[in-house]
């Protein structure tokens, strides 16, 4: 069972959107506005679904007004990943949709949407108030 200190939560969240910051460079606002959005995201469509979008937005040849969305989709899976005992990859979507234990699934998808409100606190802080899109 997974044991988790809200400060390491939060801790996570923090230092994941810092490292985010410097990755979308001129894209903070849009960046914050993804990220803001991401608790209902994952709460209507999943994280199969979020994973399936990362992997979309970080494609070569995805355009580069919407890269950003990627970069932000990546690194909250791959935070996620780090805070959990479930094993997926965060760049394979496959791994969440035959993910075997559907309690496993659900569960990790409850923890996600902690952690993205987690993440949506620490956003206007970090990436500046959203840009309206």
């Amino acid at each position: 069972m997974l044991k988790l200190d809200t400060r390491d939560f939060s801790k996570a969240a923090y230092n994941a959107l810092t490292a985010l910051k410097t990755t979308v460079g001129d894209d903070c606002k849009k960046a914050s506005s993804a990220v803001q959005s991401l608790p209902a995201y994952i709460s209507t469509w999943g994280l199969h679904r979020l994973a399936g979008d990362s992997v979309k937005y970080c494609r070569p040849d995805a355009s580069q007004q919407t890269r950003y969305k990627g970069q932000v989709y990546h690194k909250f899976l791959t935070t996620l990943q780090e805070l959990s005992d479930v094993p997926f990859k965060p760049d394979d979507p496959a791994t969440l949709v035959t993910m075997q234990d559907v309690r496993a699934y659900t569960g990790l998808n409850r923890l996600a949407i902690e952690l993205a409100r987690e993440w949506s606190f620490w956003a206007v802080p970090i990436l500046g108030k959203a840009e309206v899109l």
